[in-house]
């Protein structure tokens, strides 16, 4: 397992009340180069390859099993692979104003639910919150959509998804509390149990985008 924190993101931390840590926002795209991409209206889908070159898929979880009122009983979601983090509560994605946008299941109207991204903790989970508006995605804008231009990119097939300044970091690691459920953990460290995480099963990924409008879904 490498040890994902250095020198340069230790002067980035600031001490929870846990031990851990919140690595300050950098507002999203405004830490990336021009050709940064803060909103994408076309829904996509987001994809984990692991440095053995499997690739997963990933969706919005609940970490619990429980279905009994179907997902209207849960108001926080992680991001996790779809099939190893509980209950399913969305699988495509939007980017607005460099927040992540989960699209939920429709109501008993026919609306679709809205979960937006809240502010990542290095350390711990992807969160996301029950919204009434898209809109308020905004609000935790630490996310950003990057041309992969890395010498292995013909191994990953679509623009990488960034986060804080970055788009190395992302892992994915088994829940303490039950340890056939992982999670997407952004640079994971020894007080990620702080999170719920075991650190000691952490596996680096990239994170990328799949979509009909990019051409690479199939």
């Amino acid at each position: 397992m490498i040890n994902f924190i250095t020198l340069s993101s230790l002067l980035l931390l600031v001490p929870s009340a846990f031990g851990a840590a919140i690595l300050r926002r950098d507002n999203g795209c405004n830490g990336w180069p021009s050709v940064g991409i803060k909103d994408n209206n076309a829904s996509f889908e987001l994809w984990a390859h692991y440095e053995s070159r499997v690739t997963v898929p990933l969706a919005l979880t609940s970490f619990s099993n429980d279905t009994s009122n179907g997902n209207s009983s849960a108001t926080k979601a992680y991001l996790a692979p779809d099939d190893l983090g509980g209950t399913v509560i969305a699988s495509l994605f939007q980017l607005n104003n460099s927040g992540l946008v989960g699209i939920g299941s429709p109501d008993a109207n026919g609306v679709n639910a809205t979960w937006i991204s809240n502010s990542v903790d290095t350390g711990g989970s992807a969160p996301f919150s029950l919204a009434a508006d898209a809109n308020e995605a905004g609000i935790a804008d630490d996310y950003c959509e990057v041309p992969n231009t890395d010498p292995h990119g013909p191994l990953i097939d679509g623009p990488l998804l960034g986060v804080m300044g970055s788009t190395s970091g992302w892992a994915i690691c088994n829940r303490i509390d039950i340890p056939l459920f992982q999670g997407v953990v952004f640079n994971p460290a020894s007080y990620s149990s702080s999170y719920g995480f075991n650190f000691t099963t952490c596996q680096n990924v990239t994170i990328y985008l799949r979509s009909d409008a990019l051409g690479n879904l199939s």
